[in-house]
């Protein structure tokens, strides 16, 4: 059984300092990048990892990670505290979160190379990395488990939720993604729920 020595830490931030609040104890490698102008930078980090397991979390909350490694398995393992049956339904479960903590083995990342491929290092590939991520690499071992939000500084930046466009950029890497690894129903699904999301968020 792995510890979390065998694991390695990739922390991003947009802000110049990581927030002191978060301590992550016990990991055998802990990669930290300032300044980080998009999601995509952690799992570019985590390809330069010593080890072969990976943790990564959101730079905003304190993750239950000690518990949530006890569930690791191998694949994908990450944490939620809500909204798993809401990206159920838009994604048939192909989307999920790893901003409230996730552990998956370093050679998942190579997924991304089956984007590129196809569409190249777009606006998507950058800005929609996880759901890129974990799309292409369905299915995961999702648990909830509680979090704690920590008060971010000024930047004068919003959360990517925030963004009027955050859903309709959901719907159009979903498509893409849909080409790569295709899943039954899906136009129907994307046609289905589009509405309410936006009416959700809007």
């Amino acid at each position: 059984m792995p510890s979390l020595k065998d694991v390695t830490a990739v922390l991003i931030t947009k802000h110049a300092e990581y927030p002191k609040e978060i301590i992550l104890e016990g990991f055998g490698e802990v990669i930290i990048k300032t300044n980080s102008t998009s999601v995509y930078e952690r799992y570019a980090a985590a390809k330069n990892a010593k080890n072969d397991i990976i943790y990564v979390q959101d730079d905003d909350l304190i993750t239950s990670y000690k518990e949530l490694f006890t569930h690791y398995n191998g694949h994908l393992t990450n944490a939620m505290r809500g909204r798993k049956e809401f990206y159920e339904k838009i994604s048939g479960g192909r989307i999920t979160l790893v901003g409230f903590g996730a552990f998956f083995p370093k050679k998942l990342i190579d997924v991304f190379d089956l984007y590129e491929k196809k569409y190249g290092r777009d606006f998507h590939f950058y800005r929609e990395a996880d759901r890129i991520f974990t799309w292409l690499n369905y299915p995961h071992n999702t648990f909830t488990l509680p979090s704690a939000d920590i008060k971010q500084p000024e930047s004068g930046e919003e959360r990517m939720s925030a963004d009027p466009r955050h859903f309709e950029y959901v719907d159009e890497v979903m498509k893409k993604l849909n080409t790569i690894s295709p899943r039954r129903d899906f136009e129907h699904k994307i046609r289905k729920y589009a509405k309410r999301i936006r009416k959700m968020f809007h």
